[in-house]
């Protein structure tokens, strides 16, 4: 099996080959110990500034020559596909959503977490003719080199340096897929600007989330509805820019993954760089933790550590799902003697989030969502969220971006 030749893809390198070192990249800053991030599930109960604009064009990215696709991203380099992939492994939620965003669910063969599902499922709600049609290809968490033979994927969207880390996986393994099976692209560490593993850092260059979508969308043939959607999330920037408060009106934000029963309490970055913080960022809210440094993408904390950090304002992730119940932690924060002092909590502002593992169409929603969240007076008033709500439909004068153009673009009209 690995002796057999790769018969849709090939890779064009540029300077080094994946075996040798890879196409070298500029590294970045980085933020973050390196390691494997325990699944969103868990945290629950255990995304540079702002994306580029869609009239900047990633630098790398293009239609290339006459009959191939080609994208090029840190730290694989240049890959470049004969067709488009018709058959792609994925394993992050981020490129599910990008595949659905071009028209191209049906494509993707496997993911992780199937909360990725219920979280797509309630922001699109209210799209009549949008199917998520990945629904019955999650599995469990990790994946062996055998699977990935016996899936035979034209692509598969995964960071090699990521998967490096992994039981089980070398980088000659790595190669192997490569020049068997279908060649790699995917950058993990931008999503919180971790340090990538050892031997792999110098040739690591950070990007946002819509940089990624610029890539994939560029092997999917799909330049049209990128842009599209692009615009899209360009206008909602914007929106959200011009409609801002001066910086001291603003709200103190606790960014945190909760359990309903206030036994696991963890803080997450609220205006760190990464495409994880992509749909909070842009919103410039007071961290309610200020400066204080933690490794990793998360850090655990108690109550007594929320009360001195006393936020205007908590978000609490992964909570707009029925496996959640958010009247449940609402009522245990009034009734907790410690919680109940929370400015939050007395206020009546304790808010559902869904995921920071948002591809480009959980980014639109969820910045619309959180703007209303965190400024109401300036975007308009978040409903009430009650277990097994869908999105909510919100007029054409309510919603911050044009819901109805971007169904249309997943309906094809570009």
């Amino acid at each position: 099996m690995a002796d057999e030749p790769t018969r849709r893809t090939y890779l064009k390198r540029t300077g080094a080959l994946v075996a040798a070192g890879l196409v070298a990249g500029c590294s970045g800053d980085s933020g973050g110990a390196t390691g494997t991030e325990p699944s969103e599930s868990t945290e629950a109960t255990t995304d540079s500034a702002t994306a580029d604009s869609a009239t900047t064009e990633a630098e790398g990215t293009e239609a290339s020559a006459e009959g191939s696709y080609t994208a090029e991203l840190s730290p694989v380099g240049e890959v470049t596909l004969e067709s488009p992939p018709e058959n792609v492994f994925t394993h992050f939620p981020w490129f599910p959503d990008m595949a659905s965003a071009l028209g191209k669910g049906g494509t993707v063969n496997s993911l992780w977490w199937d909360g990725t599902v219920a979280g797509l499922r309630y922001f699109t709600a209210g799209f009549d003719d949008f199917e998520i049609e990945w629904a019955d290809a999650a599995t469990d968490y990790g994946f062996a080199k055998e699977r990935l033979y016996e899936l035979d994927s034209d692509l598969h969207l995964v960071d090699p340096a990521w998967v490096t880390t992994q039981d089980n996986w070398t980088r000659d393994d790595i190669d192997e897929i490569a020049s068997n099976v279908g060649p790699w692209l995917g950058n993990y560490y931008s999503g919180y600007h971790a340090t990538p593993p050892e031997g792999w850092a110098d040739q690591y260059e950070y990007y946002t989330l819509w940089e990624l979508f610029d890539r994939v969308a560029s092997l999917y043939g799909e330049r049209e509805r990128y842009e599209a959607l692009a615009s899209v999330h360009d206008d909602l920037l914007g929106t959200i820019e011009d409609g801002l408060p001066a910086e001291s009106e603003r709200p103190s934000v606790a960014y945190l993954s909760i359990s309903e029963d206030l036994s696991s309490i963890y803080r997450l970055r609220l205006n760190a760089p990464g495409y994880w913080n992509s749909h909070t960022r842009p919103l410039g809210a007071t961290d309610a933790f200020g400066g204080e440094e933690f490794s990793g993408p998360f850090a655990e904390i108690d109550m007594e550590a929320l009360v001195e950090a006393d936020p205007d304002v908590i978000l609490a992730l992964w909570t707009v799902t029925e496996t959640f119940d958010f009247g449940t932690l609402k009522q245990n924060l009034r009734d907790d003697p410690v919680g109940r002092e929370i400015a939050a909590v007395g206020n009546g502002r304790v808010y559902p989030q869904g995921t920071r593992w948002q591809g480009p169409l959980m980014n639109l929603f969820q910045l619309e969502m959180t703007a209303k969240e965190l400024y109401p007076e300036q975007f308009g008033q978040w409903p009430e969220y009650e277990n097994g709500d869908t999105y909510p439909e919100f007029g054409a004068e309510e919603q911050l971006f044009d819901h109805g153009r971007v169904e249309e673009i997943l309906a094809g009209d570009v």
